[in-house]
């Protein structure tokens, strides 16, 4: 009788316990509704950021939409409340205005207090300063990192206190330069690098970029500035094509003149496959992998986990700022058949790296990488 006893108290026992790890690990926002509103248009890196949404979604049982506004600060507000109108329960968007967003979403999120928002490259900017919105989550690529990359790759092969040209438009043109703007001069306070000179496109353009970058190279000597760094890839693209049309500059006569860019794209990957003395390196994050981080962020937030929000840069946890370390895409490690979409092939081991992702028991590090 003790012996069967013991067998039932046994199975009462495991039931129980297996009771337990089914409830720790339900999913909290099956059937949920959340949606991706993009300012920009669409772009192969904003593609790769909605695929892995979205296959975080259907493995979460989510319904998942996507808007892309084409640059139209109104139209992304349309979309942000119509969502908000028909009932979604949460959504992520994306490089929103500075100058008007902190207004708007504050107002949004007072109409709609229970429809969670996570922001991505998206700053709360009024009265003069940077502010907060109490329960909203700010995603950022760590800007200054996708600077100070470039610049360790250039004192690796020139030595502390390497001669540089910056292309950017600043200081307050916007945020994400301010913000990459902070690692150049905590390099050049502690003599890594020198400022040789500045150039600032008049439009955010690459012909832009190529002309004032041609006009600037005719009124310096080769011998005197050792490399380019550029804050935006597009800029990046008029740097190069201007030192390519420059005989002194483009290796022709002498060294060519080497440049990196911040951000990335497939003509930028072209090119430095094509010409790596000029096009060396490319500060970047895994944009595949920054979709991921933002929606596993905003299903913390549906499922009322604020605490399991985890800042890779920080190491801190339950935080409302994350930022997404750089790497340094080097054109010495490019091959014939490295993309955009397969950089992860020759990228170190920041980019693409599932430490960066904030879990869950029912949402776990390698749930969409099996």
């Amino acid at each position: 009788m003790k012996k069967v006893l013991a067998i039932v108290l046994a199975l009462v026992l495991a039931l129980s316990m297996m009771a337990v790890a089914s409830a720790e690990t339900t999913n909290p926002v099956a059937g949920k509704r959340v949606a991706y509103i993009m300012l920009l248009p669409s772009a192969t890196i904003f593609q790769m950021w909605k695929d892995s949404c979205q296959d975080l979604c259907d493995a979460l049982d989510v319904k998942f939409d996507f808007f892309f506004c084409d640059g139209d600060f109104n139209t992304w507000m349309d979309r942000i409340n119509t969502c908000a109108a028909a009932g979604y329960d949460g959504i992520l968007v994306s490089h929103g205005n500075q100058d008007g967003s902190y207004v708007f979403l504050k107002e949004v999120a007072e109409k709609y207090p229970d429809m969670k928002i996570v922001c991505f490259d998206t700053q709360f900017y009024t009265d003069g300063e940077y502010q907060k919105l109490p329960g909203i989550t700010q995603l950022f690529q760590q800007d200054k990192s996708l600077v100070t990359v470039l610049l360790d790759a250039m004192i690796e092969k020139f030595g502390e206190g390497v001669r540089l040209i910056k292309v950017w438009r600043g200081p307050n043109y916007n945020s994400p330069f301010d913000r990459r703007e902070v690692g150049w001069q905590e390099y050049e306070a502690a003599g890594k690098i020198k400022t040789v000179g500045e150039i600032q496109p008049l439009q955010d353009s690459m012909d832009s970029a190529n002309a004032v970058t041609a006009a600037y190279l005719q009124s310096i000597n080769r011998e005197d500035v050792d490399g380019v760094i550029a804050y935006y890839d597009l800029y990046g693209q008029g740097v190069f094509n201007a030192i390519k049309e420059n005989a002194l500059m483009n290796g022709t006569e002498g060294d060519a003149l080497p440049m990196a860019s911040v951000d990335i794209d497939n003509v930028d990957v072209t090119h430095m496959h094509d010409d790596p003395a000029i096009w060396t390196a490319a500060g970047t994050t895994d944009w595949t992998l920054n979709g991921e981080i933002a929606m596993r962020l905003l299903m913390l937030e549906m499922a009322g986990e604020y605490d399991k929000i985890y800042d890779p840069a920080s190491g801190q946890y339950g935080v409302d700022v994350v930022e997404v370390p750089g790497t340094a895409i080097l054109a010495t490690n490019i091959k014939d058949d490295s993309t955009v979409e397969n950089l992860g092939e020759v990228a170190g081991e920041t980019y693409g790296n599932l430490s960066y992702l904030s879990v869950a028991d029912w949402m776990p590090a390698d749930l969409i990488h099996k």
